[in-house]
């Protein structure tokens, strides 16, 4: 290119080059604050949520959780065994959310927890089981018991270090002041944005077929990258009586299909094989001499 053209090019830019400095000046630059602040969390539901807060590290005894879509003033939290006044406790709701604690130190196990938000014309309730590492007592009792009128309750709830995962089908009840409602839409979301709906049976019971949707390792919502991946999920349910809207959710976590990872494994094993058996096959086709196809 010629010095002139390289001159005229330069003289052409300089405006531009003005008026993007003449839009910056003046702004300040991004604060310490403010590149350091965390993005605020996803909201992947309008369904009302309980939510792990952030707890002390290797803290044990309580837990901190948080509510989301959901105004209570208490956490109602159910114990399946302990002392009779520890059976129920209600534990105030502070702005970061209300720490919870087990019935007595020695029992664990899960332990159901409730918040309720109500007026005149509706009622809003979430719900979530909370599981204390310390052993106690099987949780059949503690949800055959009645607690609010409309219910979402797992039928059963996992084992210790179980989890429901995706792929797999999990019954849930759905009951009305105590007894099942038949042919009751029950909605599941997930954190990854799956929605389908599920009715249940003349029981009351809803089998849910988790989804298959976890996104890969390096670009997925759920988990925090230690340990088992987890996302997760809300059933929802809504029922209208006596001129008052119900609306009731149970949240809690899903895990990746375990096959998963094992499956892809043995995909790209076959896959090499396939190659590597090729090969010979490949090496004397190349070895050919041009226009020779093999027959005779």
């Amino acid at each position: 290119m010629k010095p002139s053209s390289v001159l005229a090019l330069v003289a052409a830019c300089l405006p531009a080059i003005a008026w993007s400095q003449h839009e910056n000046h003046g702004t300040p630059p991004a604060s310490a604050a403010e590149v350091r602040r965390p993005p605020a969390p996803r909201e992947w539901t309008r369904q009302p949520l309980l939510l792990p807060g952030k707890n002390p590290r290797g803290e044990r005894a309580q837990t901190l959780l948080r509510v989301q879509g959901i105004a209570p003033a208490v956490l109602s939290v159910h114990a399946p065994a302990g002392p009779a006044e520890r059976r129920k406790v209600d534990y105030p709701v502070a702005p970061e959310g209300a720490r919870i604690a087990p019935a007595a130190p020695q029992v664990g196990n899960y332990h159901w927890v409730v918040a309720r938000e109500e007026s005149a014309e509706a009622v809003k309730v979430a719900s979530t089981a909370w599981y204390f590492s310390n052993p106690g007592d099987s949780p059949k009792e503690l949800l055959r018991s009645v607690k609010h009128e409309l219910e979402i309750v797992p039928a059963p709830l996992p084992r210790e270090h179980g989890s429901y995962r995706e792929s797999e089908k999990w019954r849930f009840l759905v009951r009305f002041e105590g007894q099942p409602l038949a042919g009751q839409p029950l909605t599941l979301e997930t954190e990854f944005g799956s929605r389908s709906t599920f009715l249940t049976d003349r029981d009351g019971i809803a089998t849910v077929l988790f989804p298959r949707d976890f996104k890969p390792a390096t670009d997925q919502a759920g988990g925090d990258g230690h340990g088992p991946r987890r996302a997760r999920f809300v059933l929802a349910t809504e029922k209208e009586a006596a001129g008052r809207r119900y609306l009731t959710a149970f949240n809690h976590a899903y895990g990746q299909d375990a096959d998963r990872d094992r499956s892809l494994g043995w995909g790209a094993a076959f896959g090499l094989v396939g190659m590597l058996a090729a090969t010979p096959l490949l090496r004397r086709r190349a070895a050919r001499p041009q226009g020779d196809n093999g027959n005779a």
